[in-house]
């Protein structure tokens, strides 16, 4: 899992890359700009592969059973259908990718592939391997050439304007992008060790359950009266959500565990990760099932998202059955800060909604 060798000669490479992250070490989809109480760099290669997989399982399997959970809230036109809720595998490993390779210590976002693109070409590949992904996530969950995520006209009508090979401008609509037929790619077929990296709970789950009960009675700091918010997440912040009844009782329905009015001071680069019924700060991580997954910001922001609250949404019911939790009427949910970051991020509340 290092940067592919091809980068790392003529032309292609880039040597305004974190020397850190070069060959032979693997990337780390999980990464956070600074030490935490999980640090990755601390990770032999094999321990950060195995985290690589199983966040990948999270982001790609358990997590994003619905298509606005892997693919983020769907876009409108106007500002009435501007959203900011992104898809799992935007945080990771697209924004966490970006971080990886490039280098923190340069003031200009180029060498994270965001201002000049063309100049980066490590990330043409990160891209593609992110389509990859969009097609694999079809396939697992059923999608015929014919079908689409959000069969919304005003969605799949939207359209963008680029100059072709020739400098022609033209323009390609939403529908376009998205029929690999007319697109006249395909991708290699290879094994996806991820689909066999489902987590186990870092502590048995009666165990768990004990002990979080002792603490919600015992322990002023994991009590809080309410799930909403503001916080800043200077530490982990806990907090008690309430499991709403279901009116459906439908198998396809699934259990989602909402994080709404994220902001981030300045827009700066934010990161923190989400769990559920965590006992032991130290031993959290995406190998451990309690992790739900987790949000990434990178620095900078456009017009249309510049100052708006973010919400990010994680499937949970398969990570409940894991942690023998799906019966109770509340879990905690832990929101842990990484790369020092906590000190400019706010969130307004958390709540369980039910998604069709």
């Amino acid at each position: 899992m290092p940067i592919p060798d091809i980068y790392m000669k003529g032309e292609l490479h880039d040597e305004k890359r974190d020397g850190r992250h070069l060959p032979p070490a693997p990337v780390a989809i999980d990464y956070s700009t600074s030490p935490d109480n999980f640090d990755s760099s601390n990770e032999t290669a094999a321990e950060q592969i195995a985290a690589n997989l199983a966040l990948l399982y999270h982001h790609m399997v358990s997590g994003a059973t619905k298509p606005e959970l892997f693919m983020g809230c769907r876009l409108r036109p106007g500002e009435d259908g501007a959203c900011s809720g992104t898809g799992t595998i935007e945080a990771a490993p697209h924004n966490t990718v970006h971080m990886w390779v490039g280098n923190i210590e340069m003031p200009s976002t180029r060498t994270w592939g965001l201002s000049t693109p063309p100049r980066a070409t490590v990330f043409y590949a990160h891209h593609a391997n992110l389509d990859r992904l969009w097609v694999l996530w079809r396939q697992l969950n059923g999608y015929d050439k014919s079908q689409r995520e959000f069969d919304d006209p005003q969605w799949l009508d939207s359209h963008f304007y680029f100059y072709d090979e020739n400098a022609d401008l033209v323009r390609v609509k939403v529908r376009d992008a998205i029929d690999m037929d007319r697109l006249r790619y395909a991708y290699e077929e290879v094994d996806l060790p991820w689909l066999d990296a489902r987590p186990r709970p870092s502590v048995p789950p009666n165990v768990a359950r004990s002990l979080l009960r002792a603490k919600e009675n015992d322990d002023n700091l994991l009590r809080m009266a309410t799930n909403k918010g503001p916080w800043t997440l200077e530490e982990t912040v806990r907090v008690q959500v309430a499991r709403p009844k279901s009116t459906i009782k439908a198998r396809e329905e699934e259990e989602v565990l909402v994080v709404e009015g994220i902001s981030v001071e300045n827009e700066m680069y934010a990161k923190f990760d989400v769990y559920i019924n965590l006992v032991d700060e130290t031993m959290a991580s995406p190998r451990s099932r309690e992790f739900a997954g987790c949000f990434v910001k990178m620095k900078g922001a456009d017009m249309a998202t510049k100052g708006r609250r973010r919400n990010i949404k994680f499937g949970i019911s398969e990570i409940l059955e894991d942690l023998e939790a799906d019966e109770e009427e509340s879990i905690w949910v832990s929101l842990v800060p990484r790369g020092g970051t906590g000190n400019v991020t706010r969130v307004d509340g958390i709540r369980i909604d039910y998604m069709p």
